[in-house]
């Protein structure tokens, strides 16, 4: 179901709601907290993604500059 009025046509699942509520702090400003289930399901997701990321090839030129890096610092030893 998309719900009206939402930023770019978000999707809702039903009966799935992200509760935030704020806090005040000690220092007198809001804090938002999140639902741990929501908590656990954003991190599931990023670190998804970060896996994926971690796991793609370094580029030649990354290699290339990090070679010339050592081989400049070893030469100032």
């Amino acid at each position: 179901m998309i719900s009206k009025g939402s930023p770019g046509g978000a999707r809702k699942k039903k009966g799935t709601k992200m509760r935030t509520e704020l806090e005040g702090g000690s220092s007198g400003r809001a804090h938002a907290r999140i639902d741990p289930r929501v908590q656990n399901e954003i991190g599931r997701h990023l670190r998804a993604i970060y896996d994926d990321v971690i796991n793609e090839p370094v580029p030649d030129k990354f290699m290339e500059l990090l070679e010339k890096l050592e081989r400049s610092t070893t030469q100032k030893d």
